[in-house]
């Protein structure tokens, strides 16, 4: 008969070494991890502001430099094993020009086609091919994260309707409602432009250092919402969007049914009730059309249009007579992405296995538009080296990382090259050498790192905001 005593289980000899073993077991792990799975990133620059942040922050008294605002992001590294990145993914990737730098962008081009960046907007073809140009659409659930604030202006009441011109006979209610009374226009006194600041949180918009370079373009691509309540209306009420060469209306009648004209000359045609108050939510970038009633879409349509410059902006409101009461207003833009620095032509071809990379934040973003490389080329060899090619970095932020770069009095050049080697030559050595300057805007694929999927830090009080979400 068997014993029911049990036995006890016998006690580790060694209790230091396998608490040793774990720790180097959970070393190891992560280690795989951050090589193999998923690893965290922090953003150093502004260049993908605001979806991500890198940035100074101004001391609210002094106005002078007090820390900063540095996301810290989670990569997925292991999606790209098993696909190939996507349009408009947010990438990691090595640097092409010093590859032990990772850098992260939005992936814009793709391997097999040539790019054209016009008015903001971003068109492509197939390489080597006389086809029409069409336009690159941002879908919705990227978009819809992308949006950058710009009405009311940060620090601005909402319901003060402020930069907000009313003509005819309309009421301004405490609430931020304008009552119109009669036959009356409401209209935005200026034009939206793409600023630098657009998109930042109030709580660090006072706090940005002043940038070095502002875009003063005028912006198509604007998004509007507002609130349209019928108080026995006879008339009709219009919204009005002037986006660059095009129109878009929304129109609301008497009759409970509603208009959306587009800017291809065609018609929407629906029903609402606009006895009770009605959200409205009306979009119009890359060539697309969205409007929304109450949170639910109602029409998603992409529009057959010709590239066409930007001249003009402008927002207004409209009734024919009384019966209508108009909610405070926001209005929202999107990227304005703007050609290379240079002044060279803004198109760029992608031959396969290469990607285009760009920043959201195309005001301040080095990016696969500009990009280049310089290659110094030896015959006979110097030094034991026939051929340096290295990033083209001058008149930056950090003159360390210019490149290459010289010596106070220029006798001596210091050059990087791709893999960071740095090589020193005197003006004597260099006079037999052979310099070539040239674009290098693209991404090997071997070069993708991973797609970048949520900001984990920072997260107050170790910043002013919090920055914490998945990254779209």
């Amino acid at each position: 008969m068997a014993s029911a005593k049990k036995e006890e289980k016998e006690k580790s000899k060694h209790p230091f070494r396998d608490n040793i073993e774990v720790v180097v077991f959970a070393i190891v792990m992560a280690m795989g991890l951050k090589v193999f799975a998923v690893e965290a990133y922090q953003i150093p620059t502004g260049s993908m502001q605001p979806t991500l942040m890198g940035t100074p922050l101004l001391d609210p008294v002094t106005k002078t430099t007090n820390g900063g605002l540095h996301d810290r992001v989670l990569v997925d590294k292991i999606s790209y094993w098993f696909r190939d990145p996507v349009r408009w993914e947010v990438v990691v990737f090595r640097y092409p020009l010093l590859a032990h730098n990772n850098y992260v962008k939005r992936l814009i081009g793709m391997p097999g086609e040539e790019l054209w960046i016009e008015s903001g907007d971003i068109y492509a073809r197939p390489l080597d091919s006389a086809d029409d140009w069409t336009i690159l659409r941002k879908p919705w659930n990227v978009q819809k994260h992308i949006w950058k604030h710009v009405l009311p202006s940060v620090g601005d009441d909402l319901t003060k309707w402020p930069s907000w011109r009313p003509t005819g006979n309309v009421r301004h209610d405490q609430d931020g409602t304008m009552a119109f009374l009669g036959q009356a226009t409401l209209e935005y006194g200026g034009s939206i432009r793409d600023n630098y600041l657009h998109g930042y949180p109030d709580e660090i918009y006072f706090r940005m250092p002043n940038p070095a370079t502002q875009s003063s373009k005028k912006v198509s691509d604007l998004r509007m919402q507002f609130a349209l309540t019928s108080e026995h209306a006879k008339s009709d009420f219009r919204c009005e969007m002037e986006l660059g060469v095009f129109d878009l209306a929304f129109a609301a009648h008497a009759d409970g049914t509603y208009t959306l004209e587009l800017p291809d000359g065609t018609r929407f045609e629906d029903k609402a009730d606009f006895s009770s108050t009605v959200d409205i939510d009306l979009a119009f970038w890359d060539h697309t059309v969205r409007l929304a009633l109450n949170g639910e879409e109602v029409l998603y349509r992409e529009l057959n249009l010709d590239a066409a410059k930007i001249n003009r902006n402008g927002l207004r409101f409209h009734a024919d007579d009384a019966g209508w009461n108009l909610g405070p207003a926001t209005v929202q833009r999107d990227i304005h992405y703007l050609p290379p620095r240079g002044n060279t032509a803004p198109l760029f071809q992608i031959p396969e296995g290469n990607y285009f990379m760009m920043g959201d934040n195309t005001q301040n973003s080095l990016d696969s538009r500009d990009w280049s490389s310089e290659t110094l080329e030896f015959d006979p060899p110097l030094k034991g080296v026939t051929k340096l090619r290295g990033d083209r970095m001058n008149g930056g932020s950090d003159s360390m990382f210019n490149n290459p770069r010289w010596n106070r009095d220029r006798s001596v050049m210091t050059f990087r090259d791709e893999f960071g080697g740095l090589y020193n030559f005197t003006d004597e050595e260099l006079k037999n050498a052979e310099h070539l300057i040239s674009a290098a805007g693209l991404v090997p694929r071997n070069y993708v790192l991973g797609r970048a999927i949520a900001v984990f830090l920072p997260v107050p009080p170790f910043a002013p905001v919090v920055r914490m979400g998945l990254v779209h």
